[in-house]
């Protein structure tokens, strides 16, 4: 995947899309993907392995890292191999909405050009979530970007659920990557299996003229620490 055609790279149902703790501690997970996406665009050409740790206080304050293998050029041409994420933040609740605000460093092994920081704040309220990303400075363009996105989950049984999705990628930088500002969009759904597995089937795409929509699989597991 040349440069020009990524998603500003890093995780919904497969990945960034940080999410506030819902309880103190730490926990991790490791999973395994038929492909990457991140903002409606494949990230790693095939399949991916990903995981990730996080730490959370009872204060609310948490952080954690997240790593996938990616498979795009960069600025140099040379593949792009790997991400790694770094986030931390702060989620309350005020009656029945929940609060988040961070930062999310996305790190990119042989491309250090693309290395961004993104602030977000996001709000939660029963099924609904909301969340707002900005830069100013877009993976490398010297642009800002920004991202606002929302989701909604709902219970079809006891083990499954069915997510929707959906996002707006904006500013100078977006611009810049992928010649205009896109929508992207996901319908997932999981089902959580025996010992801390979850599978996932989601349906992932953008309105941009060169893309399609993608099925991917999934299977994660998540631990305590």
């Amino acid at each position: 995947m040349k440069i020009k055609q990524i998603v500003a790279c890093a995780a919904v149902v497969a990945a960034t899309g940080v999410s506030a703790p819902v309880f103190a501690g730490a926990t991790g997970n490791v999973g395994a993907f038929s492909e990457y996406m991140f903002r409606g665009v494949e990230q790693s050409n095939g399949a991916a392995i990903q995981g990730g740790l996080d730490f959370s206080s009872a204060s609310g304050l948490y952080a954690g890292t997240w790593i996938s293998n990616t498979g795009f050029g960069g600025f140099s041409g040379e593949n792009v191999s790997y991400e790694t994420d770094v986030y931390a933040g702060y989620a309350t609740k005020v009656g029945d909405v929940g609060l988040d605000i961070g930062a999310l460093y996305y790190y990119y092994t042989d491309e250090s050009a693309l290395n961004t920081l993104e602030g977000y704040v996001g709000a939660s309220y029963g099924p609904v979530a909301a969340k707002f990303f900005y830069t100013d400075d877009y993976f490398g363009t010297d642009e800002d970007g920004y991202y606002a996105t929302a989701s909604a989950t709902f219970p079809v049984t006891s083990s499954v659920n069915f997510i929707v999705n959906g996002g707006y990628n904006g500013g100078k930088g977006v611009e810049a990557l992928f010649g205009e500002k896109y929508f992207d969009y996901g319908a997932t759904v999981t089902k959580a299996l025996e010992g801390g597995f979850t599978f996932s089937l989601a349906a992932i795409g953008t309105d941009l003229d060169t893309d399609r929509t993608k099925v991917v699989l999934g299977l994660k597991k998540s631990f305590d620490l």
